[in-house]
C-alpha cells in the first residue's frame, strides 16, 4: 500500500532537488530535450530570488477521503559556497478528510546569523546553539557533495532532472511572473524518478528521516500516468516553474485504500538571482514560551539534529559541552568541511569546534 508519507517525501525530494539543480546556458522552436539539458546542467547557478510552491493530494473513494494542500513562499538569498543561506519563508498547511479539518500557518527565517520560527502568527528567536547547530548541519552537508568535486548533491550522484520527462514537446514561449520561457511539457518517467529519488533518499540517510525504499518502490506500480512541465527562461535557461501532475491508484483489495489519488505539485521562481533584503522579525519571544505551549523538550532537538546526521561526528554528542561554537570556529569548521573527505576527515573538522 502507498502511504501519503511516500508521496510528501515524493514532493519534498523533487522541490529540494530544483531549488538546488535548476541552474542556467534560445527562444521558441527549440530543440525541448536541449532546453531541458541546458536548464539543469549550465553551471550558472540560481542565487537569489522568490518563489512559491503548491503541493496538493487529492483522494476518492476508499474509507477517508479528502485533500491535503502544503503551500511554502518567500525570498532567499545564498551567502557563498558552504554558508548557510538567507531566507524568509512562510507555511501553510490545510487538511480536509470527510468532517475533519485542519489548517495551519507557520514560517523560518534565516538573517544569516541568526533564525526566527513564526508559529500561528507569532515570532520566536531561535536559541543561537540551536541555530548554530543548523549550520554546522548545512555545512557537512555541503562539505559532502563539494568533496565529490561537484556543485551539487544531483550532480555528485550524476542526476539530472532532465530525465524525468519523457515524449518530450515544446509547448512555445509563456510568461512566468514577468520572465519570458519556453515551456517545455513531457509524459513523467516514473521507473527514472523512483530510481533517482532513491539514490537522493540513500545519500541523504537519516538526514531525512530514513525514508522507506520500499514505500518509493512502489510507485512504480500505483503511478498510473503523470504529466511533467518545465518552463525556461527564454535567453538565460533559468528555471521559471516546474509542475508535476500524477494519477494514482492503489493495489486492488488494500485495505481503507483511495480508489484513486491524484498529486500536484507546482514551483515558481521570480527575481531570480536579484538581490533580496532578509530582516529579523520584531518583537520575537524566546522560543521556550513555544516549548511550554507545546510541551516539546528543547533537549530532543539537538538529540534530533546529531541523529540526523549519523555517526560521524559532526554535532557534540549529548553529554558533550553545551556551548555554541564561536563564529571563527565554525568559519574554520566550515572551510574544513569543503576539502574533507571521509569519516576521519570529517571527525577532524568536528575538532575545530572545540567539543
Amino acid at each position: 500500500m502507498i502511504r501519503t508519507r511516500a508521496l510528501v517525501v515524493l514532493a519534498v525530494a523533487l522541490a529540494s532537488a530544483l531549488l538546488v539543480a535548476a541552474c542556467g546556458g534560445g527562444g521558441n522552436g527549440e530543440d525541448p530535450q536541449q532546453v531541458l539539458d541546458q536548464t539543469f546542467n549550465n553551471p550558472t547557478s540560481i542565487q537569489s530570488g522568490t518563489f512559491d510552491l503548491d503541493f496538493r493530494i487529492e483522494t476518492s473513494g476508499g474509507d477517508n477521503p479528502g485533500s491535503l494542500e502544503v503551500k511554502l513562499g518567500g525570498r532567499f538569498q545564498s551567502q557563498g559556497n558552504g554558508q548557510f543561506p538567507k531566507f524568509d519563508v512562510d507555511v501553510s498547511l490545510k487538511s480536509d478528510a470527510g468532517s475533519q479539518s485542519f489548517s495551519g500557518t507557520g514560517g523560518l527565517t534565516s538573517t544569516g546569523s541568526a533564525a526566527y520560527l513564526n508559529f500561528q502568527g507569532t515570532e520566536y528567536a531561535v536559541p543561537q546553539q540551536l541555530y548554530d547547530e543548523f549550520v554546522t548541519s548545512y555545512a557537512q552537508l555541503q562539505g559532502q557533495s563539494n568533496s565529490a568535486k561537484s556543485g551539487s548533491l544531483l550532480k555528485a550522484l550524476n542526476i539530472s532532472p532532465a530525465n524525468w520527462l519523457s515524449d518530450l514537446k515544446n509547448e512555445g514561449t509563456d510568461n512566468v511572473e514577468g520572465a519570458n520561457t519556453i515551456h517545455v511539457s513531457g509524459t513523467a518517467n516514473v521507473s527514472k524518478l523512483v530510481e533517482d529519488l532513491k539514490a537522493i533518499a540513500t545519500k541523504a540517510g537519516s538526514a531525512v528521516g530514513n525514508v522507506n525504499l520500499a514505500q518509493l518502490n512502489q510507485l512504480n506500480d500505483v503511478v498510473k500516468s503523470g504529466d511533467i512541465d518545465v518552463y525556461s527562461g527564454e535567453q538565460d535557461k533559468l528555471l521559471r516553474r516546474f509542475q508535476v501532475s500524477l494519477d494514482l491508484k492503489p493495489p486492488a483489495g488494500t485495505p481503507g485504500a483511495p480508489d484513486s489519488l491524484t498529486l500536484d505539485l507546482q514551483l515558481n521562481l521570480a527575481d531570480v538571482n536579484k538581490p533580496q533584503t532578509i530582516q529579523a522579525p520584531a518583537n520575537a519571544q524566546p522560543l521556550q514560551n513555544l516549548f511550554q505551549k507545546l510541551g516539546v523538550n528543547p533537549g530532543q532537538l539537538g538529540n534530533a539534529l546529531r541523529g540526523g546526521l549519523g555517526t560521524s561526528g559532526a554535532l557534540p554528542q549529548s553529554g558533550g559541552s553545551t556551548t555554541a561554537p564561536s563564529a571563527s570556529a565554525t568559519q574554520a569548521y566550515q572551510q574544513c568541511l569543503q576539502q574533507a573527505s571521509g569519516a576521519a576527515a570529517l571527525q577532524a573538522c568536528a575538532n575545530l569546534l572545540g567539543h
